[in-house]
Order: C-alpha cells, then sequence, then structure tokens
C-alpha cells in the first residue's frame, strides 16, 4: 500500500560484480538495499518526523480498509417520482457525500434519470426497498455500513446518518453546495478542506436549533 519506486544510475560493471556476490539472486540484493534504506530512516529522520508519519500511514491504512470493506447506503429521489435504492463505495462522510453531489451530480440531476446518477457511484449495487431498510436498521451494529445517505432532489434536501450517530440530520443542498465551494477554494489540503467544511456544518446545525427555538417554518432554507 505505501511502497513506492525510484530509480538512480550506477556503474554497471559495479552493479554486476555486486549482482555476482549474491550468486545473481537479485532478490536478496533488493532486500538487502531495502534494510539500508531503513536504517538511514531510523539514523537520519528526527523523532517528531517519524511520530507524523506513523500517524499519516495509520490514516491512509484506515482509509484503505474503508474503501475496501465498508459501503454507504443510498437513497435517490427526483420530482418525477422516480426513487433508487443502492449501496456504493466511496462514501464514508457528510463531506464525502456533499462533494461528491457538488462535482458529480449537481449538474445532471436535472437532466438525467436516476439510473444515470446511480452509474456515477464506484461500485454501486442496487438494492429494493425492505432490503435497504433492514440494512438501514442494522448499520448501528454493523461498522461496515459507514452511513445512510438520501438525496431528496425534490425538496432540495440531503438527509445523512453516520455510523454511531443517533439521529439523521438534514441539510439544505444548496447550502452543502456552497460549503463545498467553500472548502475547495484557493486549492488547501484535504485536512483544511474538512476543517472549512465541519466549521460551516457546525454554523449550519447551530442556525437550525436556532431557527427551530424561534419557532421559524421547517421548510425555510439557509444559505452562506
Amino acid at each position: 500500500m505505501f511502497e513506492t519506486n525510484f530509480d538512480f544510475d550506477y556503474n554497471s560493471y559495479k552493479l554486476n560484480a555486486v549482482i555476482d556476490c549474491f550468486h545473481s539472486e537479485e532478490e536478496e540484493l533488493r532486500m538487502e538495499l531495502i534494510n539500508h534504506m531503513e536504517k538511514l530512516y531510523d539514523e537520519l529522520v528526527p523523532p517528531e518526523v517519524k511520530e507524523q508519519i506513523d500517524q499519516e500511514m495509520m490514516e491512509e491504512h484506515n482509509r484503505q480498509w474503508q474503501y475496501d470493506n465498508c459501503f454507504a447506503l443510498i437513497h435517490m429521489h427526483n420530482d418525477d417520482d422516480e426513487e433508487s435504492y443502492f449501496v456504493a463505495k466511496g462514501i464514508h462522510s457528510l463531506y464525502d457525500a456533499a462533494s461528491f453531489y457538488y462535482h458529480h451530480l449537481l449538474d445532471m440531476k436535472d437532466e438525467y434519470t436516476l439510473d444515470c446518477l446511480v452509474e456515477k457511484f464506484d461500485s454501486y449495487d442496487y438494492l429494493d426497498n425492505p432490503v435497504f431498510d433492514v440494512l438501514s436498521d442494522a448499520q448501528d451494529n454493523d461498522k461496515r455500513i459507514s452511513c445512510t445517505v438520501d438525496y431528496d432532489f425534490e425538496t432540495g434536501i440531503l438527509t445523512f446518518k453516520g455510523n454511531g450517530e443517533q439521529e439523521s440530520e438534514c441539510y439544505d443542498l444548496n447550502f452543502l453546495e456552497s460549503a463545498i465551494e467553500r472548502a475547495e477554494r484557493g486549492g488547501v489540503g484535504e485536512t483544511q478542506r474538512h476543517d472549512s467544511f465541519d466549521a460551516d456544518i457546525e454554523w449550519y446545525i447551530n442556525q437550525s436549533q436556532s431557527r427551530y427555538n424561534g419557532g421559524e417554518n421547517e421548510g425555510s432554507t439557509m444559505h452562506l
């Protein structure tokens, strides 16, 4: 998962002589070179950098495990009364669901069928409604089900429930579009994008709670 390749020039006569010392077993030579690289890493890289690298490797491992083993339950509905129930990989958070909408669904949702939209997802499989409901009920006890997402293009609402969350939350799709635009503005890194998006979501939830406590209509929407 974490391996990479690099090439360098070396005198061919000397290289052949070294290979001969390993009885032409290039795999043994490769392992010897890897061991030397590990020694250089241990000797040269500062402890704080090693700690950061260990953290990045763990995060990458977790992302790979998520991609290989986890999936989202997704329901889509449009104003033509079409509905699609399916599972798909690559959606593990509200940020993922909002980003996917912004980049892949926003410009297509009013012109294409739901089947065309479903095909934009990675490794999808259709479900019928009863099976979808059974899996939704099992989400809290199955770590493979990363989230449940409902894209309602008729009302302009995305409903999201992450694994381990007690309740679903509803978000205005126009708001999520703006939040993703703000997060990705300026080409910042992944951590900064997520921090920006999370800050907007926190604001949205606080505003929603304030409006609810103030008795405003549930049908009103908020925009950045």
